[in-house]
């Protein structure tokens, strides 16, 4: 079957599709969190280490991934990576504890991580500098549609069929992903590096990336515009759904407006980001970030207990995130060609 070329939407589509497994993975199971509780007779901070233990895996496989990819291929590992999702997310409905779960969850964002890591690996062997940041930010813009509807799909999974169903409705893209990864997309990477996974050079590797003054900045700025993300992502669905009172069905919809503002910024990143350039562009979505919580606090403090005090900020926040994230990764990777993999 013949593969996607580089420059091809449908290359974005399908990267997109790679990059955004693990948000669908935690998204869609967000509206059944409250009613989780009652069925595991679980505390919410019990409930809530079910996304702590998500990240975790994130976290921790990502180190790996990267250096695999650059030995054997970027595709081996993110089929190896999208088999291991799958299984542990058709394991994650058979769950009779909310401690097996978190196990589960762990091992399931061990396999989900191989899809962002790769997919943005194999942007970078495509392209380069602007280009490859413009790349990223046009596979935020579709990705940015998964968390907008992958509430809604998940609330309406709960009230139909309960909490397993989300689990298996994620598991099943899984499978398209894995079709799609096996059947449309050509290895990108063309010289793999035989000492990629040697101790040593592994070490000489992040070492020179602790070192870089430049790298450590776009993380820096990549790493904080996630942690703000991330306290929405675990925490939004009990603050509405618990405080507000906002129905299951209708969180998708809260959730949806504040995604929409991820797609409006990597918008405006891919437009002008090569006008501007990466530093610049990373600049003006800091500057919003720091405006979205500066309104949100004032909110708070003001005594407004309403539900778009909370998403209303979030909105302008999250267009931030797709102006900062996109570019961040870029803008580390630029300099480092032979490690987009690392």
């Amino acid at each position: 079957m013949r593969k996607l070329t580089p420059d091809s939407r449908a290359l974005v589509i399908v990267l997109a599709l790679f990059t955004s497994i693990g948000a669908l993975a935690t998204d869609t199971y967000l509206p059944s969190l409250p009613a989780m509780e009652q069925v595991f007779s679980a505390s919410t901070a019990e409930i809530q280490l079910t996304l702590s233990a998500f990240m975790l895996g994130l976290a921790v496989s990502q180190l790996f991934y990267g250096p695999m990819s650059d030995r054997f291929g970027r595709k081996p590992v993110m089929f190896g990576g999208l088999a291991i999702f799958v299984a542990a997310s058709f394991a994650c409905t058979i769950a009779q504890s909310v401690e097996m779960l978190i196990g589960l969850r762990f091992f399931q964002a061990v396999g989900a991580s191989a899809g962002p890591v790769l997919a943005r690996a194999i942007a970078r062997d495509l392209h380069g500098g602007d280009k490859a940041a413009r790349m990223l930010s046009a596979m935020g813009s579709v990705m940015g549609l998964v968390p907008a509807i992958a509430p809604i799909i998940g609330g309406y999974l709960e009230i139909w069929w309960g909490w397993h169903a989300s689990f298996l409705f994620v598991g099943l893209i899984g499978i398209v992903a894995i079709a799609a990864l096996v059947l449309k997309i050509a290895e990108s990477l063309h010289s793999p590096d035989p000492e990629a996974l040697q101790p040593l050079h592994l070490a000489k590797n992040f070492r020179s990336l602790l070192r870089d003054r430049i790298y450590l900045g776009y993380m820096a700025c990549g790493c904080f515009s996630f942690a703000g993300l991330f306290a929405f992502i675990s925490g939004s669905s009990f603050v509405l759904q618990g405080v507000f009172g906002v129905a299951a069905e209708n969180f998708g919809l809260y959730f949806a407006l504040v995604c929409l503002g991820y797609v409006a910024g990597t918008q405006i990143a891919t437009r002008l980001t090569m006008r501007v350039g990466l530093a610049r562009m990373v600049w003006f979505g800091a500057l919003l970030a720091a405006a979205s919580g500066i309104v949100m606090v004032g909110l708070a403090l003001g005594g407004v207990d309403r539900p778009m005090a909370v998403v209303g900020p979030h909105i302008f926040f999250m267009a931030s995130v797709g102006m900062v994230l996109p570019q961040s990764i870029a803008g580390a990777l630029t300099p480092f060609p032979h490690m987009a993999g690392a």
